[in-house]
């Protein structure tokens, strides 16, 4: 469905800010050389930034603790810039394992990076799924999509689902165009996009429900009394983890293991884990739902050219 050729082009800068900016070619891997990640000491892991990096990797280091413990390697943990980043450090083979949103995933798997799902988010036991937002700021006199007409939307990034895809659905069957029934602008964060919204910089803004209703609020970066939901989307098939499919199989199986069974709230006896219960086992046919949602919205980040 969609063509190596029409996301290089999309994302052929942050291909190369991608590399450098992880600084990995010290350690001798090249994208040349595919073979060379195949049994690394240090497992690069990648996630993009959805709140200031700090707090990230406090949210994340109960994940870098299994991983480290059950592989025996290290973890490199990293925040790229963008999910462009992210699928381009996959494609080089330079980041081994990614947190993707479920767009993301399916725009690097279908577009040829050699990667596997290792798991999905799950924000209870047993949740396979999330919602979308979009949001006004209170008292903006916005009630509903329609009044969207004339406004400025922040979407997250081009490449996220609940940032992107399915709020473009949404104001698409409420018969408004992108880019000539309301302006937009990528906010390059879920917290970006809210901030944006409180600040006036956006009239509506969007945003993963989880993160707007716990994750945001309870690291002070948001109060959500300060915000009006205007809608909310059908179940979204939850975030996928992606380890580059070059690493041997037994450090791919003990990755898989690792994350579904170890990294979560239960088996480590805390409240959360990255902000969610922990992770369920996946399959790439878990996302097509995505890849037919692309398919009714024709949106520009799905097709083919």
């Amino acid at each position: 469905m969609f063509s190596h050729t029409t996301l290089s082009r999309r994302i052929a800068a942050a291909a190369a800010a991608a590399v450098t900016a992880l600084g990995l070619t010290a350690c001798g891997e090249s994208a040349a050389n595919n073979n060379a990640a195949t049994d690394p000491e240090t497992i690069v892991f990648g996630v993009i930034p959805y709140e200031n990096a700090n707090s990230m990797a406090q949210l994340w280091q109960p994940v870098i603790d299994v991983l480290e413990r059950e592989t025996g390697k290290t973890i490199d943990f990293q925040v790229v810039t963008d999910y462009a980043a992210l699928i381009e450090g996959q494609r080089a083979k330079t980041v081994h394992l990614a947190m993707y949103g479920p767009l993301s995933y399916v725009l690097a798997k279908d577009s040829g990076v050699g990667i596997v799902p290792v798991a999905s988010e799950a924000y209870a036991q047993g949740e396979p799924s999330y919602k979308s937002y979009l949001v006004t700021k209170v008292g903006s006199g916005i009630e509903r999509l329609e009044d969207l007409r004339g406004k400025q939307i922040c979407f997250v990034d081009p490449n996220s689902t609940s940032g992107y895809l399915y709020p473009l659905g949404a104001l698409a069957g409420k018969g408004l165009k992108e880019k000539v029934d309301y302006s937009h602008k990528y906010a390059g964060g879920h917290d970006a996009s809210m901030l944006a919204v409180r600040d006036g910089d956006c009239d509506a803004g969007a945003v993963r429900d989880t993160l707007f209703d716990k994750v945001l609020p309870e690291q002070g970066e948001i109060n959500p009394a300060d915000y009006e939901k205007i809608w909310t989307s059908e179940p979204i098939v939850n975030s996928p983890m992606a380890m580059i499919d070059t690493l041997s199989p037994d450090l791919q199986e003990k990755i898989v293991d690792a994350i579904t069974t170890e990294a979560n709230a239960t088996a480590l006896g805390v409240d959360a884990v990255a902000g969610f219960w922990g992770f369920m086992p996946t399959t790439d046919e878990f996302y097509n739902p995505i890849r037919e949602i692309c398919r009714t919205t024709q949106a520009e980040i799905c097709k083919t050219g």
